[in-house]
């Protein structure tokens, strides 16, 4: 049984937990929550125990100007699942264009994609701005053909191109409980025939090229892997990159600038930022 830390953080506010966030995303954590309190946030970050051993100090020094350190308490993978659902999973709208919710939610009216999901630890249940800003960005472009999906999480973003366009999805991700929540969420929403899902980095779809590329990972991830993800790209494709703060924007379009492709759309949300290059 694999042992996780949940490494409780209390932070002045939301901006704080945020930044904190940001820092952390840096170090091998899997996902991360925060909850409003009368005095401020309260952020959850969760990592192996194994990585945190190697991490911790670097790590704890990283945010200590950004949040006091509550607890670190061990954890099995089997309780993720239980510690959500004990929790108010609730639906996320955004814009009235798309709605992520689970299975015992009340439908959306007719003419909003629909993405269900079931409420799990894996990044990308809807609620950070990073997923939100990725999912109008993919409603905006109504993608075609074959988009990939790198750090898939629990796969709301392959869902949200297949429902808006995307004939085929491939969502990869490093984590077994990601994938494992990304291939039941395409069953929940009727899409599994269009959504391959791949254990492993970018590197396991490498022999494939793509019309969209989206990445929704801490800057590091991405400035390592830039040149896979523009590669994989066929002409004219699209690639839609967040997971950072607004302080990374400049390194990462040189980036991508550098290997041919030009930016054409940015947004930003509480200072998380997506950009959209075409190639």
């Amino acid at each position: 049984m694999r042992k996780y830390i949940d490494l409780t953080i209390s932070c002045k506010d939301d901006e704080m937990a945020e930044i904190a966030t940001a820092f952390l995303s840096d170090y091998p954590f899997e996902s991360f929550d925060t909850t409003p309190t009368a005095e401020g946030a309260v952020l959850h970050a969760f990592i192996l125990a194994d990585s945190w051993a190697k991490c911790r100090e670097e790590a704890l020094l990283a945010i200590a100007d950004y949040g006091t350190i509550v607890s670190e308490e061990e954890i099995e993978d089997e309780n993720w699942n239980e510690r959500w659902e004990e929790e108010s999973f609730s639906p996320v709208e955004i814009d009235n264009l798309m709605v992520i919710r689970a299975a015992h939610h009340p439908a959306p009216a007719e003419g909003i994609v629909d993405i269900i999901v079931k409420p799990s630890m894996s990044f990308g249940s809807g609620h950070h701005h990073t997923t939100r800003m990725m999912c109008r960005t993919i409603h905006s472009l109504k993608p075609t053909g074959r988009v990939l999906d790198v750090g898939c999480g629990t796969g709301v973003l392959s869902i949200a191109a297949i429902k808006c366009g995307a004939e085929r999805a491939d969502a990869v991700d490093i984590d077994p409980w990601s994938t494992a929540s990304a291939e039941e969420a395409a069953s929940l929403n009727g899409i599994a025939h269009k959504m391959e899902v791949l254990l492993g980095t970018v590197e396991v779809a490498e022999d494939r090229t793509y019309d969209m590329v989206v990445a929704n990972i801490n800057r590091n991830i991405i400035l390592n892997d830039i040149d896979r993800y523009t590669a994989a790209l066929n002409e004219g494709g699209k690639l839609l990159l967040s997971g950072f703060l607004t302080e990374d924007i400049a390194d990462i379009t040189t980036a991508v600038t550098e290997r041919g492709l030009r930016p054409i759309a940015q947004s930003e949300e509480e200072g998380w930022v997506c950009l959209v290059f075409e190639k």
